[in-house]
């Protein structure tokens, strides 16, 4: 018994071997015809070239990623695995830019970034964190974007490619204009549109909303033909305009002999979202910009049962010829000047503008360059809610064409300016010519502080 044993143990062990080395060479064959260069050429394998890793690119701007910027992104890694780009938001206020400027100025990796107001990009200009784009010689900021691209140059020379049209309107609730037979206006002017407030003003709620931007809007608009930095031929302010007290005092009315906009005060302390006083029927009219498309839009959040309407920003005098809508081209996409990726940079920075950035239009941004099928930024902006726009009016305005402007005021007159709004419409300036008079000081002093 105990020898059977032994030659079953012996007997098993050797077929287990046997099979062993059998699935061995087995392997071998397939590796080798797997791998005939491995097989017959150890030197051919030593020499191939090592895959290069892709370069890393990170992209600083203020759209919150879910509204356009990350699959803009998405798509741009696909097509391109050599290069790929990361994109990091930052919210576009004081806080937010300042720290976009602190990791520039501190080294950190920062490839590519937005600007969205002049004094801004400027600023970055003089820091020497925006590159000079004459360096390239293949893509003309001129020609695809147009004249309106033109506020952003520096000495002559882009640091940035505006790829945004912006520009500021007025939305109307549509069905409250068709009860009171009101037509959508096409070219209007404030006192106009103080009418259409009182007429439409509802109950507990306005006929106007806006935030204290737009009051400047109309005198930027009627100021914008002499210079973006809205001074005269001489240097001077130019808001010794009478267009001045005449806004100042059509809101001021507004305010508080009709009560059809939320008196200034009022706004400030209760910081109302603006947007969804809209879409909820609180207010008629709402002057903003197609940033309002993220609110308009999203009808599972904020459901609303009228059509949206859309009117160009109101004029200050009937026959102000010269009137230029404020907004012009914005979104200025910058390379940082510190970047060891200029020219991949670049490449990114030409597909983003002339093709890349159309997510975006969901969101309500409209793509400046000519190479856009405004068609397809369309249907993209309101697809699945068509019905629930006036789309000739909505069409109209952002489509049409709409003389835009942006202004360059300096960020010291901005706010010093910011207090003369606040006083007068808080009832502690006397009257709108006082205040005009207040506006026009401030500019003054800080154009000659700035020489």
């Amino acid at each position: 018994m105990k020898i059977a044993k032994s030659v079953t143990v012996s007997l098993s062990a050797c077929i287990a071997l046997t099979a062993f080395a059998g699935c061995t060479k087995e392997e071998e064959k397939k590796d080798s015809a797997a791998s005939p260069a491995s097989s017959a050429s150890p030197t051919a394998a030593a020499t191939t070239a090592p895959k290069k890793d892709p370069v890393k690119l990170v992209m600083w701007g203020g759209v919150p990623p879910e509204n356009g910027p990350q699959e803009a992104v998405d798509n741009w890694n696909k097509q391109h695995p050599e290069i790929q780009v990361s994109y990091e938001r930052f919210v576009n206020d004081d806080a937010g830019n300042l720290k976009l400027d602190t990791m520039m100025a501190s080294g950190q990796q920062v490839d590519l970034y937005m600007s969205y107001a002049f004094d801004l990009y400027e600023k970055r200009i003089k820091a020497g964190t925006a590159l000079d784009l004459s360096t390239f010689k293949d893509y003309s900021v001129d020609d695809k974007m147009g004249i309106g691209a033109t506020t952003w140059k520096v000495d002559g020379k882009y640091y940035g490619v505006p790829t945004n049209k912006g520009l500021s309107f007025v939305w109307l609730n549509k069905d409250m204009l068709d009860a009171k037979g009101l037509q959508v206006p096409t070219d209007w002017t404030i006192d106009e549109m103080r009418e259409y407030a009182k007429k439409l003003k509802v109950d507990k709620g306005w006929g106007l909303a806006q935030t204290d931007y737009y009051f400047t809007v109309p005198i930027t608009g009627s100021l914008l033909k002499a210079s973006p930095k809205l001074v005269k031929a001489d240097g001077t302010s130019g808001f010794d305009s009478p267009a001045v007290p005449k806004t100042l005092q059509t809101y001021y009315d507004m305010m508080f002999t009709d009560k059809s906009l939320m008196p200034h005060s009022e706004q400030l302390t209760s910081k109302p979202a603006i947007d969804q006083m809209f879409v909820k029927g609180q207010t008629a009219m709402l002057f903003s910009t197609q940033q309002v498309f993220r609110t308009t839009n999203n009808v599972k959040d904020y459901p609303r049962t009228f059509k949206v309407a859309a009117a160009p920003a109101p004029k200050v005098f009937k026959d102000q010829a010269d009137y230029i809508n404020a907004g012009g081209l914005g979104d200025v996409l910058s390379i940082n000047a510190k970047s060891k990726y200029k020219e991949e940079a670049w490449q990114f920075v030409k597909w983003y503008a002339d093709e890349g950035m159309l997510p975006l239009a969901r969101g309500g941004r409209i793509p400046a360059s000519k190479d856009f099928n405004k068609d397809n930024v369309a249907k993209l902006m309101f697809e699945g809610v068509e019905n629930t726009y006036d789309l000739e009016s909505v069409k109209r305005v952002m489509f049409g064409n709409l003389p835009l402007g942006l202004g360059q005021l300096d960020k010291k007159t901005g706010e010093d300016q910011k207090a003369v709004y606040d006083k007068y419409y808080s009832q502690k300036i006397a009257s709108a010519e006082e205040a005009a008079k207040q506006l026009t000081q401030a500019h003054n002093e800080n154009l000659k502080a700035s020489k």
